[in-house]
């Protein structure tokens, strides 16, 4: 993975986007992201993972991690996954109500998978994607990404990427996906 930077420090006039994936056992993970309009690219600038938390405690580090960002910087409201409310919960509160208590409003994730890959693919090619190399995790999370060896298929593999070690990845595909689909634009 060529993408990765060192880190500098974000103009505050960059617009920022957040995205999180939860985790109770797996991470929990934040992912911000600012938008450099100069050179046309998308900035990941800042990871943070816990595991073991309940909602007021990562919504406690969300907002820990938000409070650098200037008002009205946010491109987007914050991003969840869009299949992990509805079932975390049987009483009918969705994953995002319980953290409306706590004043987030997430909006939900692009659910297709293969649209979120070829996004991120597009936006990593392009040389339009950097990560800063404090983002640990993630660079990790990109090298070990593989996709499901299937007996039997032509080649070996399936078009399914394997679901697990990928929380980071995940938000990072909601990302790109608010952004537009040509990265030069």
């Amino acid at each position: 993975v060529t993408c990765f930077v060192e880190d500098f420090e974000i103009p505050k006039h960059w617009k920022r986007i957040v995205a999180h994936d939860y985790g109770l056992n797996d991470d929990s993970v934040f992912l911000f992201g600012a938008v450099d309009e100069t050179e046309n690219r998308l900035v990941i600038y800042k990871e943070l993972r816990t595991t073991q938390k309940n909602i007021e405690e990562l919504a406690a580090l969300y907002f820990e991690g938000v409070r650098d960002i200037p008002s009205g910087g946010l491109i987007c409201p914050p991003i969840i996954d869009p299949k992990s409310g509805p079932k975390r919960d049987y009483s009918l509160k969705t994953l995002s109500d319980h953290y409306l208590d706590y004043g987030i409003a997430f909006m939900p994730g692009a659910v297709n998978v293969d649209a979120r890959i070829f996004r991120l693919n597009t936006y990593m090619e392009s040389g339009k994607l950097v990560i800063f190399n404090s983002c640990k995790r993630l660079k990790e999370e990109l090298t070990e990404y593989k996709f499901i060896a299937k007996p039997g298929m032509m080649n070996g593999w399936s078009n399914k990427p394997e679901d697990k070690n990928n929380h980071g990845i995940n938000a990072l595909e909601w990302i790109t996906m608010e952004l537009p689909s040509n990265p030069k634009n």
